[in-house]
C-alpha cells in the first residue's frame, strides 16, 4: 500500500501582496527608471576614469527629451478629451439615429417592435457628464459617438443646404 506524501515547501518571501505587485509592474522604462539608471551610474563610476563631460550632456539630453515626450504624450490625451474640440459642433447641424419601442410585441420573431428614425437639429451647447460629452439639441441631449452626419444648417449655407459628412 503506498504512503500518502504531502509537501509543505515554504518560500520566505511569498506573500499573496508581493505575487500582486510583481504582476502589476510594468516593463516600461520611465523618466523615474532613466533617472535612477543615470544615478546608479554616476555612483559606481570609477574615480580614475569618469565619465566625461559630453556623455554627461548627452545622457541629460536624452532624460530631458524623454520627459517632454512624456509631458507630449500627457497634453494630447488632455486635448482629445476637451471641449475645444466639440465646441466647433455649436451652431452646426447634426443627424443621429433614435430607437423608438411602440409597446407592440411581434409573435413570429418573439421580438418587441422598434421604430428606428433619423432625427436632426441645430446644437446649441455642450455638456459633459461623468466624463461623456453631449451636444444639446433643443430638449433632447445626444451623445456625441452617436452622431452620424454634421453639416451646416440650410440657412446659413447659402441656400446649398448640402450637410458635410464628417463621421
Amino acid at each position: 500500500m503506498a504512503d500518502t506524501y504531502f509537501s509543505s515547501v515554504s518560500w520566505p518571501n511569498y506573500s499573496q501582496s508581493n505575487v500582486q505587485k510583481a504582476s502589476t509592474k510594468s516593463n516600461e522604462l520611465g523618466k523615474d527608471a532613466f533617472l535612477k539608471l543615470m544615478i546608479a551610474q554616476m555612483q559606481n563610476q570609477d574615480p580614475l576614469s569618469p565619465m566625461d563631460n559630453t556623455q554627461m550632456v548627452a545622457q541629460i539630453a536624452q532624460f530631458t527629451s524623454v520627459e517632454q515626450l512624456t509631458n507630449i504624450s500627457e497634453q494630447i490625451a488632455a486635448l482629445g478629451e476637451s471641449l475645444g474640440n466639440d465646441s466647433g459642433l455649436i451652431g452646426k447641424e447634426v443627424t443621429w439615429v433614435t430607437e423608438t419601442k411602440t409597446g407592440n410585441y411581434d409573435v413570429s420573431t418573439g421580438k418587441a417592435e422598434v421604430i428606428i428614425e433619423k432625427e436632426s437639429g441645430i446644437v446649441e451647447s455642450i455638456i459633459v457628464r461623468s466624463g461623456v460629452h453631449y451636444v444639446k439639441v433643443g430638449d433632447k441631449e445626444i451623445k456625441i459617438s452617436d452622431i452620424e452626419q454634421v453639416g451646416v444648417p440650410a440657412d446659413a449655407s447659402d441656400g446649398a443646404g448640402q450637410g458635410a459628412d464628417l463621421l
